[in-house]
């Protein structure tokens, strides 16, 4: 019997991998520029303590100073946060010019570098961010139940809303915000019984990577593994951030010493920062996964802190951030907070992320 030889042909068209565009670059906030600089550091103004204004009945002054309730007036302090850009990603090979001869030229270097960036680079940068919007955030509800479609306490649709209020509360502007949801809860939320299948929420095409909107607000879906474990979603107002994307370079050499080919480089430089004063322009909702708020007591008037589960405790005691503030404490001890003065403090947990953050004036905390 005569011996058959099939012929195998290698094609030159590639088997390309699925990607997606950057679901954060949208939602970045840029209010700051960091040319020619590798930090930023922002100041931020105190309030004035507010008084009775000092004069009687007839208009007749009743303290030195009426404005102040008689003490001296005091300078307006200030408050100084320094954000510094850390993260610088790079990467590179070669495309040897002799083999790719022989291999119909399909390694192109302009489609790879595109390839490294957009598959590699884009999730990586993406991922990072989630991750620090989410760790930074201000506000956070949790709820141990499963999100569903149908109305009634659990309905993701009631969730949204509710978190909505929350920023709502905290004077967050209106505009300007996007909900990011896991992919698998993003379906509840277009088949939700309250929204009845409604074409203006689930019909319109969709850019940035929108699954829809609701009441204004854009609903971004994430792929499952890409959000922190627990969280459900979270709901950030772009400008609550800074986001620097200080350098993208993507780069082919084609005069190498020692080297026949081409040589592929990339490099990026970003960060991302949860601005000090702006940390309640985002709220995390979770299922499990995140630390506990500390609660404030008060016994043998001091104020007693408390996580449960929590590594650590952070504070202080001038309203500052304690997530940003180089002068946050690690809490160890019952505190004396002065009258006046404000009290913030979160939680970290081990394999968590970190609290919501509680803000509490003494006056506001109650006996244990």
């Amino acid at each position: 019997m005569a011996e058959i030889n099939l012929i195998n042909e290698y094609v030159t068209r590639l088997d390309d991998r699925f990607k997606q565009k950057s679901l954060t670059e949208a939602h970045c906030g840029h209010d700051y520029s960091w040319d020619g600089v590798n930090s930023i550091t922002v100041f931020s103004l105190n309030n004035m303590e507010v008084h009775d204004y000092g004069v009687d009945a007839n208009g007749n002054a009743v303290a030195t100073n009426r404005f102040t309730g008689g003490v001296a007036p005091a300078d307006i302090g200030d408050q100084i946060t320094t954000y510094v850009l850390q993260q610088k990603k790079s990467f590179g090979g070669g495309i040897d010019g002799v083999t790719n001869m022989d291999q119909k030229n399909i390694k192109k270097a302009n489609t790879l570098l595109k390839q490294t960036w957009d598959e590699v680079m884009v999730p990586l940068i993406d991922k990072y961010r989630f991750n620090t919007w989410i760790n930074g955030a201000g506000l956070s509800i949790v709820n141990a139940n499963d999100l569903t479609n149908t109305k009634g306490a659990n309905s993701v649709v009631r969730a949204i809303l509710l978190a909505q209020s929350a920023l709502n509360n905290k004077f967050v502007p209106r505009d300007g915000r996007v909900c990011f949801i896991k992919e698998t809860l993003s379906v509840e939320t277009k088949l939700a019984e309250e929204l009845n299948y409604n074409a203006n929420f689930t019909g319109k095409a969709i850019v940035n990577g929108e699954c829809a909107r609701m009441g204004g607000l854009p609903i971004v879906s994430v792929p499952d593994d890409w959000m922190p474990a627990g969280v459900n979603f979270f709901i950030k107002y772009k400008r609550a951030t800074a986001d620097p994307m200080k350098l993208r370079m993507l780069r082919a050499l084609n005069t190498v010493p020692g080297y026949y080919g081409t040589y592929l480089e990339g490099l990026t430089r970003f960060d991302s920062f949860v601005l000090a004063n702006k940390a309640n322009g985002i709220i995390v909702h979770a299922k499990n996964g995140i630390a506990a708020e500390p609660a404030a007591t008060l016994s043998s008037s001091k104020i007693v802190l408390a996580s449960s589960g929590a590594t650590a405790i952070k504070y202080t005691t001038d309203g500052s951030n304690p997530k940003t503030s180089p002068d946050a404490q690690v809490y160890s001890s019952p505190l004396t907070v002065e009258p006046g003065k404000i009290l913030r403090a979160y939680a970290t947990k081990t394999g968590s992320i970190n609290s919501s953050i509680l803000t509490i004036a003494e006056s506001d905390v109650t006996a244990a």
